[in-house]
């Protein structure tokens, strides 16, 4: 008995002490493990392309647009908690966008730039790369926002899009449609005077829409003590809530004020790169995911898209959790995964001649 207990110490302590270690040396080697390749650059973006198991790819590729302000590994986050890593598995040819961080050099790069430009780019080089005339496109957020647009403007390029939490109709009922709105909010104070968005204050922003969430975190962090890959994946999490890009000036002045303030998106009066940006263009097969806790985007906010829309294949899938949870919590792997990788396969696997 006493050389059990001693034992059963000695293991708590290994335990205990590999925690320790991760939490006071946090690396960021530790995410973004699924392996990938480089395949363009442009200014601090990257193209990154996923070797595929065995060669094995369908052959409509899938171009995912993560938000400008949020880095792209909350994807790609651990192994075992990676949608990337899940969408490998089932034999999609996946590319992501890594926008890269933003240094005053590219202060003036504006929204329309980042659309018709970077974008564009990006997608005409999975094109190239996969010789296939169109691609799936997954938007995740602000990039749901940026990929609905570019579908819009040039729906030849899209075979499929995927939308996972991604405002659309930004007059909704959440607290960041109330807050930016032009009577409490004045966005030209704010870019004339900073330039760009920076990290602190955006952090700062999120963190008031829930104030309890960093006492949540710790006592669940609590809780999850004595498991090492809990808090592991814990500790990913924070590390990527803790890594925001600063949003550019020029850019983040057209989001506020086309988007938030004057709503223009819905009502098809924005434009973007000289063109009206009309949702009724679209009519690629649509897939809206929305999370029911989302206080980001509330469900209803990305749900008017399939409305707008001219997509005969269309569908909404709304999962319990919030903003990041629907993607990489840890009910994710059960519940948008299996799904979202069995409606992107059933329409990847023969490619349509170009309309």
């Amino acid at each position: 008995m006493v050389q059990k207990l001693q034992h059963e110490l000695e293991h708590m302590q290994d335990r205990f002490g590999g925690i320790f270690k991760l939490m006071l040396h946090g690396d960021p080697q530790s995410v973004a493990k699924t392996p990938a390749d480089e395949v363009y650059g442009e200014g601090k973006l990257r193209l990154l392309r996923y070797r595929a198991p065995a060669g094995r790819r369908l052959p409509i590729p899938l171009l995912i647009v993560p938000s400008l302000i949020n880095r792209y590994y909350l994807l790609d986050l651990v192994p075992g908690r990676s949608l990337i890593e899940y969408l490998v598995s089932r034999n999609l040819d996946v590319f992501v966008i890594d926008w890269g961080a933003p240094g005053p050099e590219d202060r003036g790069t504006t929204f329309d730039h980042y659309v018709t430009g970077y974008l564009r780019r990006a997608a005409q080089r999975v094109r190239a790369i996969s010789g296939q005339e169109r691609l799936s496109m997954l938007g995740y957020s602000m990039g749901g926002t940026l990929t609905a647009i570019f579908s819009a403007l040039y729906g030849r390029y899209v075979a499929n899009l995927v939308q996972v939490a991604a405002p659309i109709d930004f007059h909704d009922d959440g607290i960041l449609s109330q807050w930016t709105r032009k009577d409490r909010f004045n966005v030209d104070l704010v870019v004339d005077t900073l330039g760009a968005l920076p990290v602190s204050l955006m952090q700062a922003s999120f963190r008031m829409l829930k104030p309890t969430y960093q006492i949540s975190q710790q006592i669940a962090l609590a809780e999850q003590f004595g498991d090492t890959d809990a808090v592991q994946d814990f500790l990913a999490m924070q590390l990527w809530l803790d890594d925001n890009i600063p949003f550019l000036g020029e850019a983040y002045r057209t989001y506020i004020k086309e988007c938030y303030q004057e709503n223009h998106l819905v009502q098809g009066r924005l434009v973007v790169g000289g063109r009206r940006v009309d949702l009724g263009q679209i009519e690629a097969p649509l897939l809206t995911v929305v999370a029911t806790r989302d206080m980001i985007c509330p469900p209803q906010s990305s749900k008017v898209l399939n409305e707008l829309v001219a997509s005969p294949d269309k569908a909404v899938f709304e999962f319990p959790g919030g903003h990041t949870s629907i993607v990489a919590g840890l009910d994710a792997p059960q519940q948008l995964w299996p799904h979202l990788a069995d409606w992107l396969v059933a329409r990847s696997s023969e490619a349509e001649d170009e309309s």
